[in-house]
């Protein structure tokens, strides 16, 4: 409603803007013809004073006077077509405030007939920027401003994580290396590059960690002996060549170094169970994963977190589905039958968030800032709460 009166004072404005230089009115200027008819007066005051005076006779004033009469009379005829003039005058005012006036009245009328003005808005929020269309014409763009100048590493990288998104796994790794090829010759490569590179050749090789992506993992643990990315597919390539007992000794360590929070501890578990069951073990207990910076040690809230949800990529598309929307239903039905868990509604957020329901993850927001408001004021936990729900909405779009 506050739309359409803003709308309609801004259109009122706009048609009297237009509209007062064409029908205020103007102070009439003398015409030629009420000239000539004070210069006839004059004329004949002027002969009327001669005549008495003696100037000139009884005829010669009669004949003067008759020539002056004549022509204010002319004057008189003219006046007739000045008004008709001025009728004119009016009729395109008329027609000028109708040209101006029709237009929005016509426009609103085919909408209020033709469209849907009960349609509720969209809030950015709620938007897919980054439909087919919109990710073809964004590629095409980076694709020409590459051919133009070849040397710019941040629009191969932006190509490679657009083709991964969209699935062309063989296209991103050729930009990730050409990427490479160019930091090479600046510098060192980072080892989140060389693991991002080996990453995309494992999908575009259907899951199989073949030598180059053993190369590229290789390269990121040279690196940073640390990057979890390549110490996973490093475990991961021990698996798929037989050394199920290395690759659990590798994923162990890596659990052991990792975060509580991090995205990749529900992967880890899932392949050291899977490489247990094919050995013919138990599967060993995960290592104790570190607590998550910034958060008081304490039982972690069962359910995903966005992390957890973006750790499912070696999954096929229908298995990460699955497995993303089962474990966010799970947590959403704890939380309504639990309520009172900040924790749980920031890390349900967090998944909505990755999911891309933004709406759905400022609503767990809301819920969580409730339940930390609840907690004692400044107590450990209350502030480390705070933080991560400001990190979460600094995060939202």
């Amino acid at each position: 409603m506050t739309f359409w009166i803003l709308a309609g004072v801004m259109a009122a404005l706009l048609v009297v803007a237009l509209l007062w230089p064409l029908l205020r009115a103007r102070a009439a200027a003398p015409s030629a013809a009420d000239y000539d008819r004070a210069v006839y007066r004059d004329q004949l005051r002027e002969l009327e004073q001669d005549r008495l005076r003696g100037l000139i006779d009884d005829v010669e004033a009669e004949a003067a006077r008759r020539e002056i009469e004549r022509r204010l009379l002319q004057t008189e005829s003219g006046t007739a077509a000045t008004a008709s003039s001025g009728g004119s005058r009016w009729r395109r005012r008329m027609a000028l405030a109708l040209v101006v006036v029709l237009p929005p009245a016509l426009g609103l009328g085919l909408y209020l007939e033709l469209g849907t003005p009960g349609l509720p808005g969209l809030p950015l929020a709620g938007r897919d920027p980054g439909g087919p269309a919109e990710l073809a014409l964004l590629v095409d763009r980076l694709q020409q401003r590459t051919a133009d100048r070849p040397e710019d590493i941040e629009a191969h990288l932006i190509l490679a994580q657009l083709f991964e998104r969209s699935g062309r796994f063989d296209d991103a790794a050729l930009r990730y290396r050409t990427a490479i090829a160019l930091i090479e010759g600046q510098g060192e490569v980072p080892a989140g590059l060389h693991a991002a590179l080996g990453e995309a050749l494992v999908a575009a090789a259907g899951g199989q960690v073949g030598r180059e992506a053993r190369l590229a993992f290789a390269a990121a643990i040279e690196a940073d002996p640390g990057n979890s990315r390549a110490r996973y597919f490093a475990g991961l390539a021990m698996a798929q060549d037989g050394r199920l007992q290395d690759a659990i000794d590798v994923w162990q360590g890596l659990a052991a170094d990792s975060p509580a929070d991090a995205p990749w501890l529900p992967v880890l578990r899932q392949q050291i169970a899977r490489a247990a069951q094919e050995l013919g073990i138990e599967p060993p207990p995960l290592a104790q994963p570190q607590a998550p910076l910034g958060q008081p040690p304490a039982e972690q809230s069962p359910g995903p977190s966005a992390a957890e949800v973006e750790a499912a990529r070696n999954m096929t598309p229908q298995e990460r589905m699955a497995f993303i929307r089962s474990m966010v239903d799970q947590l959403t039905t704890r939380l309504e039958a639990e309520p009172a868990d900040p924790d749980g509604w920031l890390r349900l957020a967090r998944a909505h968030a990755v999911l891309r329901e933004n709406d759905r993850a400022e609503a767990a927001l809301v819920r969580a800032e409730a339940e930390i408001a609840a907690l004692p004021e400044g107590s450990p936990e209350r502030t480390a709460f705070a933080q991560r729900l400001e990190e979460l909405r600094r995060q939202l779009p």
